[in-house]
């Protein structure tokens, strides 16, 4: 039987909804809090009164930003018996992960991402999907969660136990991906996290209000969305602490992989991750080069065989763990989706596509706007 991720279904007001989250998978977040602790711990001797202190820091800075998200993420704090704190700390898991490969010159993540417009589609609808590359501790610790929303869109989305946005789709016909960036000019500060803003964009009604959300928030680092939407549009975002650039689709098609395309040539800025994960300058490029070979017959089948794929074994698309590279650098692909946001259907892997089948999550909210 194949291994499947927990549904966790809310609804009502932000706070309740975040209570109905925090209640359903106590345990996960418990669990994906220690394991997060621990890394920290292990990547800059980080103490855990010292990781809450910064995160309260953040309480007012999320707030600011989106004031519903903030009350989310204490109704999740309420129903999994944490506090605020520890649930932010969560939400900030990025900037902990990803600012401190800046100094230290480690490497946290990966992914590809591939979105796919109508003119290149085989039915015209509009295909978005990535590999997520992580650190395989946190294998079995995610969730899709759907959200059903009083005042916007209703959300699927594939989320570590704890956060409130990932790789999703919601019912307003938007979908994102999402790929890390690393600046020499990154640091954790009390700025808006990484994920808050990907709730923003989760939560917005329309393609602008979507990138809006990306513009007007705050950040000390840099990230990557992949942005979407069933009517033919998308557009990549990268952010880093100086600039937003952005790209546009080449022939009906965009992919990112984990280095600054558009913001190469700031001399005020070098890009720190594809000296620790030279793939990733092939990764995107070879993702558009299988994609393309099925242009006008793409469809769920023809990114399964993109994200299955092992160029460079085992620093592929289809990625894992390099035994040559010393632990704290082993990353293996823990899960691929891919969301025809035309079709409103969400198809995803637990583990690596190369060994496990894809299934379809059935997100009945989606329908339901």
């Amino acid at each position: 039987m194949r291994p499947q991720v927990p549904v966790v279904s809310v609804k009502g007001k932000p706070f309740e909804r975040g209570r109905q989250y925090g209640s359903q998978v106590r345990d996960l977040i418990h669990k994906n809090l220690d394991l997060y602790f621990d890394l920290w711990g292990a990547l800059w001797g980080a103490k855990r009164p010292e990781v809450l202190k910064h995160c309260s820091n953040l309480v007012p800075v999320i707030g600011e930003y989106d004031a519903e998200i903030l009350e989310e993420l204490q109704g999740i704090a309420k129903g999994s018996d944490l506090s605020l704190e520890e649930i932010v700390a969560l939400n900030a898991r990025y900037e902990m992960v990803f600012a401190q490969s800046a100094v230290t010159g480690g490497s946290g993540g990966g992914c590809t991402s591939i979105a796919a417009l109508p003119e290149v589609t085989k039915n015209g609808n509009t295909i978005l999907g990535q590999n997520w590359d992580y650190k395989g501790r946190f294998q079995g610790l995610s969730v899709i969660l759907e959200v059903e929303s009083q005042n916007g869109p209703n959300i699927v989305m594939h989320a570590e136990a704890g956060t409130i946005a990932h790789k999703g789709m919601n019912s307003a016909g938007l979908g994102i991906c999402l790929n890390a960036l690393v600046s020499n000019r990154d640091r954790f500060e009390a700025t808006t996290p990484f994920l808050i803003v990907g709730r923003a964009i989760l939560n917005a009604d329309s393609f602008s209000r979507a990138v809006r959300a990306v513009l007007k928030a705050k950040v000390t680092v840099s990230f990557n969305f992949l942005i979407a939407h069933r009517d033919g549009e998308a557009i990549d975002l990268e952010v880093s602490p100086l600039d937003v650039g952005f790209l546009h689709p080449d022939g009906g098609i965009l992919t990112h992989s984990n280095h600054f395309i558009v913001l190469t040539n700031r001399p005020d800025m070098i890009d720190v991750f594809k000296a620790t994960a030279p793939d990733t300058l092939f990764r995107a490029h070879r993702a558009r080069h299988l994609i393309e070979l099925e242009r006008g017959k793409i469809d769920v089948g023809s990114f399964q065989r993109v994200f299955r794929d092992h160029f460079s074994y085992p620093n592929s698309i289809c990625r894992h763990v390099d035994s040559r590279e010393e632990e704290s650098r082993h990353l293996a692909t823990l899960s691929s989706a891919i969301m025809d946001l035309t079709a409103r259907t969400f198809h995803l892997t637990e583990g690596a596509p190369c060994q496990n089948e894809y299934y379809r999550v059935a997100p009945r909210c989606l329908w339901q706007d």
